[in-house]
């Protein structure tokens, strides 16, 4: 069956196993050039994993409560984290780097957000509101509050032109940032979204939902695209592939699904977690993706889709299922998480017996950051406002720029 298997696509593998953190894992984000990944967690810390340094992550602990989100700007200069202490902190990655943090909501944060130009921030949060910040002056600009309930999360389009919040009123709604209006509505009558994300070209929207579904919605045109139910618990969190081809999906149930949008089906169910999977993402170039979950475990995948070929799926699946290993992280024995085997032809792997998997990075060094105000290893005034000040200077230039070009 070897000789049967070459040729055929290559499979996702795990590259890293890291532990760290003392609580859930709740989101999850690579830095833009991909070589970082930051953490945030219900230990009320967010911790940079240098993937070219193991031996070197830095824990930054400033929250006084749960951390619920935690974003880069698009240069990567800049963390932003969401904390259930109605806290936003802005930081630079580093030791020494400057910090600032201001109330952002009257109740717990959510999520965090930056625009594409990385001027703009978006929070969401319990008290029923998404609102954009000016980051260089921390600085609110306007707010979206037709909410009835909690908003679980809220994204810049690609573009950076729309706004889409996910609410535990069951509604997935998106505003233009220009005029503050809601242009689109769609409801969920079964369960609320949990979260959701932009396909690349900005112009379809996956929903993670509670009632075990993933939505793909066409924005402009308001309908359903797409309904996959692949998980057998609630969804937590989707990612796309930067190619727009495939979606990432983590749930309850304790696996992690990749779908082939194309064809309209899952092709990869991925364990190895042994609790609920609460955030996924991809790098810039896809090349990569990490999982994380409640479980406190960080898996670093290599994703191999640039080699997928659909038309070698179902002679692959079919080898697969008769006992023979695509892949060093292949495993032959079936899921416990109770996810249907009817119509499922999805390739299986479970890396709790690869190298990867059982050389877990546990014994690197983590350095400690505080970001209070006042801390000498991280928090200076004196540079905070002067940085603030050329922050806010550039801000001015760009809109002089912006209305130059309008005239």
């Amino acid at each position: 069956m070897k000789n049967e298997m070459q040729g055929l696509f290559s499979d996702p593998a795990l590259e890293r196993h890291f532990t760290g953190h003392s609580g859930s894992i709740t989101q999850l984000r690579f830095s833009p050039d991909g070589a970082q990944i930051a953490t945030s967690s219900s230990d009320a810390s967010v911790i940079l994993w240098n993937l070219n340094q193991a031996a070197r992550c830095i824990r930054f602990v400033s929250h006084s409560a749960a951390v619920n989100g935690v974003a880069w700007s698009p240069k990567g200069n800049l963390v932003a984290s969401a904390g259930h202490d109605r806290t936003v902190k802005i930081w630079e990655p580093k030791v020494r780097g400057v910090s600032g943090e201001f109330v952002a909501h009257g109740k717990a944060v959510r999520s965090v957000d930056f625009d594409p130009t990385g001027h703009l921030m978006l929070t969401a949060s319990d008290d029923k509101s998404a609102k954009i910040w000016r980051v260089a002056r921390r600085q609110f600009v306007t707010s979206f509050a037709q909410q009835n309930n909690w908003v679980r999360c809220a994204k810049f389009s690609p573009n950076g032109q729309l706004v889409a919040t996910a609410s535990d009123d069951k509604s997935v709604r998106i505003y233009d940032v220009d005029s503050g209006e809601c242009v689109r509505t769609f409801t969920e009558e079964r369960a609320a979204p949990r979260q959701l994300a932009w396909h690349p070209w900005g112009n379809m929207l996956a929903v993670a939902l509670g009632c075990n579904r993933i939505k793909i919605f066409d924005v402009s045109g308001s309908q359903l695209l797409q309904l996959y139910v692949v998980h057998s618990a609630p969804v937590n969190d989707v990612a796309f592939h930067p190619s727009g081809h495939f979606l990432l999906s983590g749930s309850d149930d304790r696996t992690i699904r990749i779908l082939d949008l194309l064809e309209g089906r899952p092709i990869y169910t991925l364990t190895g977690h042994t609790d609920a999977v609460n955030a996924v993402a991809f790098t810039r170039d896809g090349d990569k993706f990490a999982t994380g979950g409640s479980d406190r475990q960080l898996l670093v995948w290599q994703s191999n889709l640039h080699t997928y070929d659909a038309s070698q799926f179902e002679a692959k699946s079919a080898l697969v299922s008769s006992g023979c290993d695509t892949s060093a992280a292949s495993s032959k024995q079936s899921l416990a998480s109770g996810a249907s085997k009817s119509n499922d032809l999805s390739i299986r792997i479970d890396p709790r017996q690869s190298m990867a998997f059982q050389a877990s990075e546990e014994n690197f060094q983590v350095l400690d950051v505080s970001l209070e105000s006042g801390s000498d290893s991280c928090s200076c005034a004196a540079q905070l406002e002067e940085i603030s000040k050329l922050l806010a200077l550039i801000d001015e230039r760009v809109r002089r720029l912006e209305g130059i070009y309008s005239l």
